[in-house]
């Protein structure tokens, strides 16, 4: 007849916290990453974002890049983040960020992000499609879509409420960078800038955007974020607002100049105006760049 041992109380304890371990320590986060907002991420597969390698650190060099109205600073070490779906993006250190990711023509309605809160996302968002990072290793490695996606979810993971993060998304959307190309993704980091060993994506200047005034594209985002005020609309309908009314925009506008823009160009896969103007400019600027 087999002997049953019963375990005394505190060997049971200990019993149980050792078959435990191996659970609590997929659920731990990568050391020095900055998990605030993580339950915006978090669903039923318990997965998380996060950054990695925050807070965010600066180098001290200050580099001014033409047509851009504010001073930019190189990473001075890498920072990474973890989004939804358990993607690394990755932000090498010397890339170039300015800190706020936001198309210039649209600062005078969103104002320009200064809280530290959007640094970290503007950094990681910079080293796939920021001005001045064409030669990095990240630059047009993920579709433009995905990208600002994750700008949005860096933005919330980084402390921002939904609604700013939902206002800054919505600018992106409608005026930041698209691409027709996209390059390999690296398979390890190389920190600083040096060769892609790729052409760069293959951006365009949304010829569609030209003819429209810069007035008319900043109202239309007014409009878009008193929605968004009122209503707080989830990404999936904040993407078809801004795609509606700069449909709109185009097909009014281009009928009133009909020999601007390239009619045999598809309008949503060029890439936006907020590489390309400056707070006071024209859009019709983009003709010459």
């Amino acid at each position: 007849m087999p002997v049953t041992r019963r375990l005394s109380t505190p060997r049971l304890r200990l019993a149980l916290s050792i078959a435990a371990w191996p659970l609590l320590a997929a659920c731990v986060p990568p050391p020095d990453s900055d998990t605030r907002g993580a339950t915006f991420c978090t669903g039923a597969a318990g997965t998380f974002c996060a950054f990695v390698n925050a807070p965010l650190q600066l180098a001290s060099d200050i580099v001014r890049l033409p047509r851009r109205p504010y001073p930019f600073q190189p990473l001075a070490q890498d920072l990474n983040f973890v989004d939804a779906r358990q993607q690394t993006w990755i932000a090498p250190k010397g890339i170039l960020t300015d800190g706020a990711s936001i198309p210039p023509v649209f600062v005078s309605v969103v104002g320009r992000p200064t809280d530290p809160a959007f640094a970290k996302a503007a950094a990681i968002h910079d080293s796939y499609c920021g001005v001045g990072n064409e030669a990095t290793p990240y630059y047009h490695t993920r579709p433009w879509q995905a990208t600002h996606r994750m700008f949005y979810e860096a933005l919330r993971v980084g402390g921002a409420s939904e609604k700013t993060a939902k206002t800054l998304y919505a600018a992106v959307y409608m005026g930041g960078p698209r691409w027709l190309v996209t390059r390999p993704h690296p398979v390890v980091s190389t920190q600083g800038t040096g060769d892609p060993g790729a052409p760069a994506g293959q951006g365009i200047e949304r010829p569609d955007l030209a003819p429209i005034p810069q007035g008319a594209l900043q109202d239309a985002l007014r409009d878009i974020i008193a929605e968004i005020e009122a209503r707080n609309p989830g990404i999936g309908e904040i993407e078809r607002l801004v795609d509606q009314s700069v449909g709109g925009l185009r097909s009014g506008f281009a009928r009133s100049n009909p020999s601007s823009g390239d009619p045999d160009r598809d309008p949503d896969t060029g890439s936006g105006i907020g590489d390309t103007l400056e707070e006071g400019s024209t859009s019709d600027e983009l003709a010459e760049t």
